[in-house]
């Protein structure tokens, strides 16, 4: 980013109203933070506060001395970088913040890392909305620090694999209204449990993509078992304001591939249309 923009987005983290920020450094050089930050030009570094309680650091910084100005997440123990975005994308309408998942551990793990961040975030590469006022600062600071929780969770292949994310955010006229209310449906822990514990009685134990028969289990050992996608067949476009309700029935439990070629048209495909494409091509 160049230092313009990032004196805008500085401002504009000033005027958060869902999270509690505070600034412990002075804008300027940046000194006593971490050892890979001290000493760079920082125009902001701010610990922001979740409400429940999780503090994460979020550093405006220019972090290779460049001039160029990148987002800087560290968790509240400062013990590494999580996310260093930079990179600007998108058009001029509506400018986008980039950052790609490479994962370097040298434990020989680092593919699986990245499958398992592109299952559950949904891509490779994030590309975060710049907001442009007020209003849009508070969804920024949610997507960065989810970023930042998918990105930890792919590094560590934690167990506890998180929900996917709605990944068809993109094309939907009212977005993030849209987006939170499905998410919220697709989250609900109880559903997915009852859904997974029904498929996993009638699958024998295992847990197979309804269109592919893919299994995460078979494939990628125990960071895999028990991990699949839920897909609602009822598109959000039919929800009212309040998102009625979803039943088992109204979800297909499918691979990330799958999920993705369901909702690649409007109107989507059915899971048996799908299935059928599948059984349709040659081996």
């Amino acid at each position: 980013m160049d230092h313009r923009t990032t004196k805008k987005l500085a401002g504009l983290f000033r005027k958060t109203r869902r999270y509690a920020v505070t600034e412990p450094f002075p804008t300027g050089e940046l000194q006593g933070f971490h050892q890979w930050a001290d000493g760079r030009p920082c125009e902001g570094a701010f610990l922001v506060e979740r409400t429940d309680a999780v503090r994460t650091w979020v550093l405006l910084i220019d972090w290779k001395w460049s001039e160029t100005y990148y987002i800087v997440v560290f968790d509240e123990a400062k013990l590494g970088p999580v996310c260093e975005l930079h990179k600007v994308g998108g058009d001029d309408a509506a400018p986008t913040l980039e950052w790609t998942y490479r994962p370097s551990k040298r434990d020989g793990k680092n593919e699986r890392r990245k499958q398992y961040f592109l299952a559950t975030y949904g891509a490779e590469t994030a590309a975060l909305k710049l907001p442009k006022n007020a209003d849009q600062i508070d969804d920024f600071i949610d997507d960065l620090i989810e970023l930042a929780d998918y990105r930890l969770k792919a590094d560590a292949l934690a167990e506890n694999v998180p929900a996917t994310r709605d990944w068809v955010l993109e094309g939907f006229p009212e977005g993030r209204r849209l987006y939170r209310m499905h998410t919220a449906r697709e989250r609900n822990p109880k559903l997915i449990r009852e859904a997974k514990k029904l498929a996993l009685k009638r699958g024998d134990g295992v847990l197979r993509c309804a269109c592919c028969s893919f299994d995460f289990g078979s494939t990628y050992g125990d960071v895999g078992h028990g991990y699949i996608e839920a897909h609602h067949t009822t598109p959000l476009s039919s929800l009212d304001e309040t998102g009625g309700t979803t039943r088992i029935e109204d979800l297909a439990l499918v691979c990330a591939n799958c999920h993705r070629m369901l909702h690649r048209r409007r109107p989507w495909l059915e899971a048996d249309e799908l299935a059928a494409l599948v059984q349709d091509k040659p081996q």
